[in-house]
């Protein structure tokens, strides 16, 4: 049998995909006309809107997730060349009809959004203008970020072109994020942040699993790959149930619609789901724990898989009621903005006077900065971690509590308002956090390569990120960072970045040095990244005698470099 005829799909499994989708398509039509109820703006979009939205929702939904998942798979865990090709295949697949699905939503959003029927002579007159709304602008992009995941997952089958896919993918997940129903306009950012971990969590979790099925027993059942995934599962699950939970609180009115709001009862019959999946997402990592590789553990690798089908099966339902529910307005629209001048402005009230008190107690939970330095904790305590020194692990959790407060804190209340508190956020990002999280991070191959022996190389890369934010404030970007919750939080992400890059860089430097590169013999001037001084001390900086381990004099035989730790100004 050849390796085309291999990747091909059996006929019945074929048929049974498109039963399962064909089913979860009349659930999602129904659990829509639940939510939706008697609302006029669906009612005057047309039966086809009222019911394609939904089912366009879920096959976007499900395509883009197994794309974003299969292509975070085949870039980080997989290391079979063979495998990897047949993951990238399916995840081109995907995105492909992700791309199709998103057409088909951008189409009937547009419907909703106008009262114009699917087919109806005016309907597509005023395009232009629905596509100038926010809501046009980001479906029109995640539209085009996905077509563009397409073009880039058939140009070949590596490493670098499945990470590169990701990444596209979880930019088009970031334009859906924004997409999101605002609920009341002083949860508008929680909403949509907690949307964009959602959508990030559920895509790696569902769509991992369901490539990683496709595989051929080599590359399912390698233990390093299924134990690799394991741990990215469970911070998916724990990212799903804190953003789902928040997500949902914050389109409702009160605990009451529980009762009343079908809505809201299908929020909770998504949560009920999580709770299974983290019963069979316990019970696969049990059969993790004993002997799954070899042919003793033929049996807890049938077990597993079997219980993988059967998470597949419950996440699916759980993306048709999430596409129910992103195509029926939540009960919160109803709520009032807030009122004066700050609250048409920013969306939120206007904070008490920045005295002492008011200060230290202001608090605004920002669901991305919490999650990314969940994210972080989680990964560096992930199984089978590198051995690390407890100093290493106090300034990561160290670097994310400073995440978390400089996010959520008052800098994060009254940011909206003072422009002295905006700047020294990200101020802060930079040189507390940033700081902090990249003086433990690996330096890349690729960037050792790039600033070998060219300490100018990594001086530049270093005042990347800050110049980029000053750039930032020096241009109009300020102005859209403060109006957006976009552009806010790439201000944030170019900051935090631009605080680690400075010790990366550096770091880098001097690991990948050559003579006369990133140090010198102890006692002459040295370069350290970006910084110029002396050699600490030749244990710490010095050029060793292959095979001897004696420092070599000057003017010795060629050395070979021996990295044994970043200098005094790194």
């Amino acid at each position: 049998m050849t390796a085309a005829a291999a990747a091909r799909p059996r006929p019945a499994v074929a048929l049974l995909l498109l039963g399962a989708l064909a089913v979860l398509a009349a659930l999602s039509v129904l659990a829509a006309d639940a939510a939706g109820g008697d609302n006029a703006v669906l009612l005057d979009a047309g039966p086809i809107a009222r019911r394609g939205a939904p089912v366009a929702a879920m096959i976007a939904d499900l395509a883009g997730a197994v794309a974003l998942g299969g292509a975070v798979v085949a870039g980080w865990l997989l290391r079979d060349a063979a495998g990897r090709a047949r993951a990238l295949a399916v995840v081109a697949v995907t995105a492909a009809l992700t791309t199709l699905a998103r057409g088909a939503a951008l189409a009937f959003s547009y419907a909703v959004a106008t009262g114009q029927a699917v087919g109806s002579p005016r309907f597509g007159s005023d395009l232009a203008v629905f596509l100038a709304t926010d809501l046009g602008t980001w479906l029109a992009t995640g539209l085009a970020v996905t077509a563009a995941a397409t073009t880039v997952a058939v140009l070949g089958t590596s490493a670098g072109i499945a990470r590169a896919v990701a990444a596209l993918m979880g930019l088009a997940a970031f334009a859906s994020a924004m997409t999101g129903h605002g609920a009341g306009d002083e949860t508008h950012e929680v909403a949509t942040s907690t949307m964009l971990v959602h959508l990030l969590a559920v895509g790696i979790w569902l769509g991992g699993l369901a490539v990683l099925q496709v595989l051929s027993a080599r590359g399912r059942d390698d233990e390093q790959v299924v134990r690799g995934y394991s741990h990215l599962a469970l911070i998916c699950w724990v990212a799903l149930a804190l953003s789902g939970v928040w997500a949902l609180a914050v389109r409702m009115n009160g605990p009451a619609e529980i009762l009343t709001s079908a809505y809201v009862q299908l929020g909770v019959a998504k949560a009920a789901l999580l709770v299974l999946l983290g019963v069979l997402g316990a019970l696969q990592r049990r059969q993790l724990a004993g002997e799954f590789g070899g042919p003793a553990g033929r049996h807890a690798r049938a077990t597993y898989r079997r219980l993988a089908l059967l998470e597949l099966a419950l996440l699916g339902l759980a993306v048709a009621l999430a596409a129910a529910m992103s195509s029926s307005p939540p009960p919160a629209e109803a709520g009032a903005p807030p009122t004066g001048t700050a609250g048409i402005l920013t969306g939120y009230p206007l904070p008490p006077a920045p005295d002492l008190v008011a200060v230290l107690t202001a608090w605004r939970p920002d669901p991305f900065g919490m999650a990314l330095a969940c994210v972080l904790v989680l990964a560096w305590w992930r199984p089978r971690a590198p051995q690390r020194s407890r100093a290493q692990s106090r300034r990561l959790l160290l670097g994310a509590l400073a995440l978390v407060l400089l996010t959520s804190g008052p800098l994060n209340v009254y940011g909206k308002v003072l422009v002295s508190a905006h700047v020294l956020q990200h101020l802060l990002l930079v040189v507390a956090a940033g700081l902090l999280i990249g003086s433990v991070g690996a330096v890349p191959r690729w960037l050792r390569g790039l600033t070998d022996g060219r300490w100018w190389r990594a001086a530049l890369l270093a005042a990347l990120g800050p110049l980029l934010l000053v750039a930032g404030y020096a241009g109009p970007f300020l102005r859209l960072a403060l109006d957006g919750h976009a552009a806010h939080l790439l201000l944030q992400m170019i900051a935090l970045v631009g605080g680690c890059s400075p010790r990366r860089r550096c770091a880098a430097s001097a690991r990948g040095r050559v003579p006369g590169s990133g140090c010198s013999w102890p006692g002459r001037p040295c370069w350290w990244g970006s910084a110029p001084g002396r050699c600490w001390s030749a244990p710490r900086c010095c050029w060793r005698r292959a095979g001897s381990g004696r420092p070599d004099a000057p003017g010795g035989p060629t050395p070979s470099p021996i990295s044994s730790g970043p200098g005094p100004w790194c």
